[in-house]
């Protein structure tokens, strides 16, 4: 492959990475700016702007693997030097919920659906060796909370129990009278009181009555069971969580201060910017070069 060329694919290369990095950073920086700070319990659902402290779920905090510190959340990246710069070789994150808590309430955070402080610097640089590095972010119980998503109200545990979803009481009432009619012997044994061999429409009564209460007692102690499970939960007085949502708006979730991650969006959409023009105007000079 000619230099030519080889410039030629890397400044288009280098000026598609540049537009990319240019509108996503942008479109994120117009979210943060066009989006008010929310109380969690007073926010509607939808797509809202949240400061808070970063606090436990529920689950046992996690250390990360390097430095082995405490903390709810991280990230550790290793890089490796190839002799001309510095390359990813592994990235590793934890994934056990965290929350954000305010005056109002809190809402639940799921690491891998968030941003979690990628565009900030790391909270640590440890080296091994003279080629080898880890980049350690982390978020620590106490720590300020800055969170874009969308806020909704977590679900409540089922209660139908081991009923299909979509099967009424009504239909599992009669799928168990059907039940029970395949069985004869037995059910003239339990509903044919006065023993003439048959099921008369009184006796039938009895029997609908009883599927009745069958299936309405075990609708009873599912949901009984359903409630104790989630009430058990270690995350049940959680009644919110803020999760990516279903278009193409990010959920972006730092423990820097608004105005420090609006800062660095900024900055990184100008260096996307550069690139975009740089290798555009590249493109159409060998493009020129060519046809000329």
């Amino acid at each position: 492959m000619s230099d030519e060329l080889e410039a030629f694919l890397g400044a288009a290369v280098i000026g598609f990475t540049g537009y990319v990095m240019w509108r996503r950073n942008m479109r994120a920086a117009s979210l943060m700016e066009g989006t008010a700070t929310s109380r969690v319990a007073t926010a509607a659902k939808g797509y809202v702007e949240l400061f808070g402290i970063a606090r436990e779920a529920g689950e046992a905090p996690v250390s990360d693997p390097v430095q082995h510190q405490g903390c709810l959340w991280f990230k550790v990246v290793t890089e490796r030097y190839n002799g001309k710069s510095w390359e990813v070789v592994h990235r590793e994150s934890s994934t056990a919920p965290l929350a954000l808590q305010d005056d109002s309430g809190s809402c639940l955070i799921v690491p891998g659906e968030a941003n979690i402080d990628e565009e900030q610097d790391p909270d640590a640089i440890v080296r091994d060796g003279v080629s080898r590095r880890y980049k350690i972010w982390r978020v620590a119980q106490g720590d300020p909370l800055y969170a874009l998503g969308f806020l909704e109200r977590r679900r409540a545990a089922p209660l139908e129990g081991a009923i299909p979803v979509g099967i009424t009481a009504g239909q599992a009432e009669v799928g168990l009278l059907r039940v029970w009619k395949r069985d004869q012997a037995k059910l003239l044994g339990r509903f044919d009181l006065d023993g003439n061999g048959r099921i008369d429409a009184a006796e039938w009564e009895r029997a609908r009555v009883a599927a009745r209460d069958t299936v309405a007692g075990h609708l009873a102690r599912e949901a009984a069971g359903a409630q104790v499970a989630a009430a058990a939960a270690p995350d049940a007085e959680i009644g919110y969580r803020l999760r990516r949502p279903d278009d193409d708006r990010p959920l972006i979730v730092s423990s820097r201060p608004e105005a420090e991650v609006l800062r660095r969006l900024r900055r990184r959409s100008w260096v996307g910017l550069a690139m975009f023009v740089a290798g555009t105007l590249y493109v159409l000079y060998a493009l020129g070069r060519y046809f000329a």
